[in-house]
């Protein structure tokens, strides 16, 4: 079963069974930015939209391939704009302040990983922020690509990447 459908078929018991969890993961990442008030903020693999619950005076895009996405649009908040697509699928000119992958990663073919981890750092504008995280069993490691941060959390490794304007990846 792939990602999408794996979502799609436990999308009606996802916040039961993870929002605590997902919710005590953003609120610890968004304690290590300093979000201002219009900053553009993208939310890849946005589950069932619990970080567009918190931050409610950002713009934001939700990118969801799965039917959660239907989720985030029954919220009805004024500040977000669902895309269901993947990432791979995202076409977008701009940059964002700030980029949300939170537990995505580990859903992406191997193969992939490399050119989403381009799009990510892509959309990341100069001065802004790239928040990874992965399941811990997953095994996989970013350390190479020179976070400001990394750590564990919950049952999830995070990176953070700090866009000095130079090129993430070489």
């Amino acid at each position: 079963m792939d990602a999408v459908s794996y979502y799609n078929s436990i999308g009606n018991s996802y916040e039961k069974l993870y929002s605590r969890e997902q919710e005590d993961k953003m609120r610890f990442f968004l304690s290590k930015l300093n979000i201002k008030k219009g900053d553009k903020i993208l939310d890849a693999g946005a589950g069932s939209g619990i970080l567009e619950n918190i931050l409610k005076e950002n713009e934001i895009i939700a990118l969801e391939p799965s039917n959660m996405a239907d989720m985030i649009i029954k919220k009805k908040l004024s500040n977000v704009f669902v895309v269901k697509k993947t990432i791979q699928d995202f076409d977008y000119v701009g940059k964002f302040n700030i980029v949300f992958c939170i537990t995505v990663l580990q859903d992406i073919k191997e193969e992939e990983r490399s050119n989403i981890l381009k799009k990510l750092f892509s959309l990341t504008a100069e001065n802004g922020h790239l928040i990874i995280s992965v399941l811990k069993a997953s095994n996989i490691n970013l350390s190479d690509l020179n976070p400001i941060e990394s750590g564990y959390i919950a049952n999830d490794r995070y990176f953070i990447f700090f866009n000095e304007g130079k090129s993430f990846l070489s």
